[in-house]
């Protein structure tokens, strides 16, 4: 039960940053967590998917949380270990700096297959280092518009 309050707690703040720009469906999750570097892409867990017609296209920011948060904790066994903390400020440091992450798109509607569209992130250094968490140093990543309906 205690287990569950906290990755409850986690993803609730987790999601609140990222709430505004992360629907959609089809959005495929990152597969290449690497724990052994100790530096997080944060664009790596971020895919976009567009929906609409060409012309008309809405882009979706979708983010794989799960690997973002498991990749920047440092692993399931670190996850497991989280877990068993009785003291939950450990915890609400990496809380912070996921929260502090937040997203932008250049443009997310009026979209046209061929275009492409700049997903730029952004955090909280402070709280970061206080998790001592890396991010790595992509800034902005861009997507080409396509599957749009004609």
């Amino acid at each position: 039960m205690f287990r569950i309050r906290k990755i409850t707690a986690f993803i609730a703040g987790a999601g609140i940053a990222f709430m505004l720009m992360t629907s959609g469906c089809g959005a495929q999750k990152y597969q290449g967590i690497d724990t052994e570097d100790g530096i997080t892409n944060i664009l790596d867990y971020v895919t976009v998917t567009f929906d609409g017609n060409n012309g008309e296209g809405t882009a979706y920011v979708n983010v794989d949380y799960d690997g973002l948060e498991t990749e920047m904790v440092g692993g399931e066994d670190r996850i497991k270990e989280l877990d068993e903390i009785e003291d939950l400020s450990e915890l609400t440091k990496y809380i912070n700096a996921v929260s502090s992450i937040s997203f932008n798109i250049d443009k997310n509607s009026g979209l046209s297959n061929g275009e492409q569209v700049i997903v730029s992130v952004s955090y909280d250094d402070t709280a970061a280092q206080s998790a001592g968490v890396v991010f790595g140093n992509e800034k902005s990543k861009t997507f080409e518009v396509k599957g749009l309906k004609k």
